[in-house]
């Protein structure tokens, strides 16, 4: 009969060693959670600035565009508006207005190539970001995730390699409280036995 408290004794100290182990995976698991939470929060941030500013340059790309084709419009109208030289006998030859024309709508089409040259290139650069950013952090949270499950596998095994004493201490303990308890209720009850 007095093996059962010990028995009793030893269960619950495993048992409150067994909540303390799985409060403390628990806690571990939160912890990297709320870190890869954090973590993809920022990620998203750093690729939507980037996202940001390519939509700001693509905007700046399409205004461009649109004054440059309102120069055309502008260079178009004083071609045909421009008055013909006076005859005049021996002088400046006949004004070729196709030729004028051609030689505009050539330069124009070249300024406007340099136009969406230059900002497509940085949109692709923008793009190219956001790629190489989302690169790296798959990488580093690959890496993360590593780092955490390794982590979680070493609090396992410390935990397997202390359990043992764990439950010793926690044993102790309870044989303690339950000593110190005995002795209060004993204290408690004595004066009673003396009536």
């Amino acid at each position: 009969m007095p093996r059962e408290p010990d028995r009793n004794l030893r269960q619950e100290a495993e048992r409150r060693v067994e909540q303390r182990f799985a409060q403390q995976r628990e806690a571990l698991f939160a912890s990297h959670k709320e870190q890869h939470e954090r973590d993809q929060r920022a990620q998203q941030q750093a690729i939507g600035r980037i996202a940001q500013e390519q939509a700001r340059i693509a905007e700046q790309k399409r205004q461009m565009l649109d004054q440059h084709e309102r120069k055309w419009d502008q260079m178009r109208d004083r071609i045909a508006y421009k008055p013909a030289p006076a005859p005049s006998f021996g002088g400046a030859p006949p004004r070729d207005i196709d030729r004028e024309y051609r030689e505009m709508r050539r330069q124009w089409l070249d300024q406007r190539e340099t136009i969406e040259q230059a900002y497509n290139e940085r949109i692709e650069a923008c793009q190219s970001a956001q790629d190489d950013l989302r690169f790296a952090f798959d990488a580093a949270n690959d890496i993360q995730a590593q780092n955490n499950r390794e982590s979680y596998e070493a609090l396992i095994q410390t935990q397997d390699r202390t359990r043992w004493n764990a439950i010793q201490r926690e044993e102790s303990r309870l044989e303690q409280s339950v000593t110190r308890e005995f002795q209060q209720h004993s204290r408690d009850a004595g004066p009673e036995r003396g009536l």
